[in-house]
């Protein structure tokens, strides 16, 4: 959220960018896979469990177009998920199994609810890690999901700048909605003319997390 504390974890650099979108799939989906196809961008889509299983289709197409995909969990609420590390661990496990189920892929690749501030404690960063999953934050917020308007351009260009002159590359968190596709287009411009490349998350890399164990 606007208000976090913007971690910068060095995940690889130079010129690479991570675009991270949320809460999908759903109506808006398709349309940012076709624009991401038109720009040969790569993207991460960490995703809810019941909107995975309303649209396997859009599911499925994201992992045929070489997109990164993660977990979301199921609930989105405060109370539900962050309850215990229980429950949330339970509901990434859900979110992958429906996963599977839908496409025969797997992934440890997960971002919590709001991130990881101030909700997640540390006892439950650790259950997640002894579930041998990869929790990732973001050190750019779009604010896609407040100002749902061309505003989010110029704040990432800002922040994209701020970033680059401390030579780490951009998580940029976007959401899978209809006013963050209409601007995605610019949004790939902005960072293809600063020499970005677009690249997805991985396993291997050093995740972007606001809480440690």
């Amino acid at each position: 959220m606007e208000n976090k504390k913007e971690f910068k974890r060095a995940v690889p650099y130079p010129k690479s960018a991570y675009l991270t979108f949320d809460d999908g799939p759903n109506d808006a989906t398709d349309q940012i896979l076709r624009i991401l196809a038109d720009y040969k961008a790569v993207a991460t889509f960490f995703m809810l469990e019941p909107n995975m299983r309303r649209y396997p289709r859009t599911v499925k197409r994201m992992i045929r177009a070489g997109h990164a995909v993660g977990l979301h969990g199921v609930t989105h609420q405060v109370s539900r998920f962050y309850a215990s590390k229980r429950s949330v661990v339970q509901e990434m496990k859900r979110t992958r199994q429906t996963l599977r189920r839908i496409t025969g892929k797997d992934t440890v690749l997960i971002r919590v609810p709001y991130g990881s501030s101030p909700y997640l404690k540390r006892s439950y960063l650790k259950a997640l890690k002894s579930a041998g999953y990869r929790m990732w934050d973001w050190n750019v917020d779009s604010l896609d999901w407040k100002y749902k308007n061309r505003y989010s351009i110029e704040l990432i260009g800002k922040k994209v700048n701020r970033l680059g002159k401390l030579k780490v590359s951009p998580v940029i968190l976007l959401h899978d909605q209809k006013e963050t596709a209409a601007i995605l287009p610019d949004i790939l411009m902005l960072l293809k003319k600063r020499g970005y490349v677009f690249r997805k998350l991985s396993p291997s890399l050093s995740p972007v997390q606001f809480v440690h164990e």
